[in-house]
């Protein structure tokens, strides 16, 4: 029905010489909650949507529904998540259509509310419950008594493992994080007890134990309070980045099993709790593997200037991230010297924390001072060929520590020659046996 209606207004537009946008099909997937074919295309460039009305039954154990048949605007009404989505506009008589009685009112009083029984709405497809949580977040809403009730009930949290897919859970939730109130996001998932699910602990956790949640809500809280500072992000990327190590930090420094290795948690709880992507994994991986070692740089930097040389390793160890890196170190340093504050309020902690901010904004001033921000993208001034050939040596382990020197040899002495720095090999290697 959609697409007909869709291939319709198309002919209607050329009949009044309107231009007309090509039409796409999306055909049903129940696997995917696609339950009816809907068809999109534009309209004076604004995308639209084509789907006929329906009226859904659901049976335990599932959240897909079992049954569809053709709806009235009311039943359909009825069957959306929360009132201010239930809202149809007539195009007959320019008109909004309120058929729950309540989707205006909600929404002129910032109110989320289920079009009936939250509990019944949550037990039919549990991953409501998080929807709630979104749009919440996404208007500054509040959601309702009855949906914080529900929210909490042990069947609905039972649901939610049972019958919702992770890659549903990491939709909503990366649909939270980029939305523009990511703070009251992870305050509603907290609230409503929630984190354990939402963002699951892998099952094989070896050492280590992973924080309360409080810890990502403030550390969402400190992200979002460093807005206006030297620390702040500097763009869109790197803030959604932030947020997602400030949501998964209770994880930091907790190991689990995997392959009969231990590995960093954190890793397992991207790629499989809220199946982010490889990217996002291997960033957030490896600013967590920098926050220990720069809190301890910083640290030192505080009792005596830091070394061109040292500052720099640590910058090729982070790569492009060592940046982001120095941030996320701040946040976690601020939580750990002030764990008892409530971060939500960021005019109240001005003062409190420019100390440890000054701590960091120093190292990333540092880095510029030193020229060494794209260090991680230099080349060694003598490879390890060339090392190796130099001291007659043949390939082996002893080549990596070879470059280590080498490049460490380059960051002291940014004017040094190729042949001052194979001097310095020969004499390395001399002194060493």
């Amino acid at each position: 029905m959609g697409y007909e209606f869709a291939t319709f207004v198309n002919k209607y537009f050329e009949s009044h010489d309107q231009s007309t946008r090509s039409i796409a099909k999306i055909d049903s997937n129940p696997e995917k909650s696609r339950h009816l074919e809907t068809a999109t295309t534009r309209i004076f460039d604004q995308e639209v949507d084509f789907c006929n009305l329906r009226t859904e039954v659901y049976e335990p154990g599932s959240r897909i529904p079992s049954h569809i048949t053709f709806g009235t605007p009311k039943e359909d009404a009825y069957r959306r998540d929360i009132t201010v989505n239930s809202l149809f506009y007539n195009v007959n008589t320019m008109q909004v259509e309120d058929f729950t009685e309540c989707g205006i009112q909600d929404l002129t009083d910032g109110i989320i509310r289920t079009t009936f029984s939250s509990f019944v709405s949550f037990r039919d497809d549990p991953l409501r419950v998080i929807r709630c949580i979104r749009f919440a977040s996404r208007f500054g809403f509040e959601l309702t008594t009855e949906i914080c009730e529900a929210a909490k009930h042990p069947e609905i949290k039972s649901a939610l493992i049972s019958k919702v897919s992770r890659e549903r859970i990491g939709t909503e939730f990366d649909k939270m994080i980029k939305g523009p109130h990511p703070l009251l996001s992870i305050q509603l998932i907290h609230q409503l007890e929630l984190y354990p699910i939402v963002i699951q602990a892998p099952s094989n956790i070896i050492s280590g134990n992973v924080a309360e949640s409080k810890v990502a809500v403030n550390a969402v809280g400190i992200v979002c309070w460093l807005g206006d500072k030297l620390l702040k992000p500097s763009n869109a990327a790197e803030k959604r980045h932030m947020l997602l190590s400030a949501c998964v930090l209770p994880f930091l420094g907790v190991t689990a099993e995997q392959k009969k290795k231990p590995v960093p948690a954190v890793g397992l709880v991207l790629r499989d709790a809220i199946k982010t992507t490889n990217a996002d994994m291997n960033t957030v991986s490896t600013i967590f593997h920098g926050i220990p070692i720069l809190q301890q740089l910083a640290q030192t930097n505080t009792e005596r200037k830091l070394k061109r040389s040292e500052l720099g390793m640590v910058i090729r160890d982070l790569g492009a991230l060592w940046e982001t890196a120095i941030k996320c170190t701040a946040v976690k340093e601020l939580l750990d010297v002030y764990p008892e504050i409530d971060w939500s309020n960021p005019e109240e902690k001005i003062e409190i924390g420019k100390e440890i901010c000054q701590k960091y904004e120093d190292l990333i001033k540092m880095v510029d001072d030193y020229g060494i921000k794209e260090c991680y993208q230099w080349k060694y001034m003598v490879d390890g060929k060339r090392a190796a050939q130099i001291l007659g040596l043949k390939p082996g382990p002893h080549v990596t520590e070879l470059l280590k020197v080498i490049m460490i040899w380059q960051l002291e002495n940014p004017n040094g020659t190729k042949e001052e720095c194979e001097k310095v090999i020969e004499e390395y290697w001399s002194n060493k046996n």
